[in-house]
């Protein structure tokens, strides 16, 4: 029933102007576009600390988990499983390794439906259900997107977008859980390095289908699937460890109304340390460094730089210009820990 579903929407993206399924191509690129990591930088940086913790959490979480199940099912793409599908060959560069769930799916729920379900009470009703709506339709268009640009099944899309759904739910819940005791901040983050490592065990020992297709090549390389599953674990690692760090070694606040100076200097500063710790393990591949371990790398710096290391550079220079630490607003600071407010 799954192939009959694409088959429908291939007959009708075939049959429409060929700017409709460029649409379709461009919404589903913007799901998973470099550029977005600026989105939690902002907020956490300079606007919004809870919010920016809130989207971490839920972007690398999904991440985690999606790669988790779609390296556990190891489930082929709607193409391999039915010569019939005949997926959009715009949509392709972007649609490697297993099919099952849409990792732009969930991605794109985890970033921009816990953007829009993180405002929808917080900020004025008409701005907090405009921004809920067009965050949560741009979700759903991401998500049709993939089954209607032939590369993804309708299952696919609902596990995946049911991933960023529920991460979106519970992470609030985990993080007024973790501030109500002292140090549940770092059994969260020890629990987190344990899963981590058990996780690239498991993806690295696992065995995977070695299917070959009708001139002999691998249908899906294990090692690109789990070069994909070592980046993941990267970013997991990295923002489990940079918060929790930057929970007890900085604990700098966000004030919007701090001044246009300050926030541009921590964009600026925080940035510049992202872009640092992301091509400073580039030497590792002359020594030749399993890619594998190369990814995983380079994942958890830059993601440890957006967490931990930028706060710190920019609250330090913040201090030297400004003399102490910005006030925070009333409803940042209610959401430290206890011991961080005493």
């Amino acid at each position: 029933m799954d192939i009959t579903y694409l088959l429908w929407l291939q007959g009708i993206r075939e049959a429409l102007p060929p700017m409709v399924e460029q649409f379709f191509v461009v919404v589903s690129a913007i799901a998973i576009n470099n550029a977005l990591i600026l989105i939690p930088c902002i907020l956490f940086w300079c606007l919004d600390k809870r919010a920016g913790q809130y989207l971490v959490f839920t972007f690398s979480w999904g991440s985690f988990a999606n790669q988790f199940v779609k390296n556990t099912v190891c489930c082929n793409r709607p193409w391999i499983r039915s010569s019939a599908v005949h997926p959009s060959a715009k949509a392709l560069a972007e649609a490697t390794g297993y099919s099952f769930p849409s990792g732009h799916t969930q991605a794109a729920t985890s970033l921009f439906g816990g953007l829009g379900s993180y405002y929808h009470k917080r900020l004025k009703p008409l701005l907090g259900n405009l921004l809920f709506v067009l965050c949560w339709v741009f979700v759903l268009l991401v998500g049709f997107s993939r089954s209607f640009l032939g590369v993804h099944t309708p299952q696919d899309v609902l596990v995946g977008l049911l991933e960023g759904i529920v991460l979106v739910a519970f992470i609030p819940r985990l993080l007024d859980w973790i501030d109500e005791e002292d140090r549940r901040d770092l059994a969260v983050a020890f629990v987190s390095v344990l899963a981590c490592a058990a996780y690239l065990a498991y993806i690295a020992f696992k065995p995977y289908p070695m299917t070959l297709d009708e001139a002999g090549n691998l249908l899906v390389d294990p090692l690109e699937m789990q070069i994909d599953c070592f980046k993941s674990a990267g970013v997991f690692l990295g923002a489990m460890v940079g918060w929790a760090a930057e929970r007890h070694l900085v604990r700098f606040d966000t004030n919007p109304r701090a001044g246009i100076a300050r926030n541009l200097l921590r964009l600026v500063l925080g940035l510049a340390v992202v872009g640092a710790l992301h091509v400073a393990p580039r030497p590792l591949l002359s020594l030749g460094i399993d890619m594998r371990w190369y990814e995983f790398v380079k994942n958890l710096l830059t993601v440890l730089a957006a967490a931990f290391a930028g706060p710190l550079v920019f609250s330090a220079v913040e201090r030297r210009i400004w003399g102490k630490p910005q006030e925070s607003e009333p409803e940042v600071s209610s959401h430290r820990p206890k011991h961080l407010t005493r």
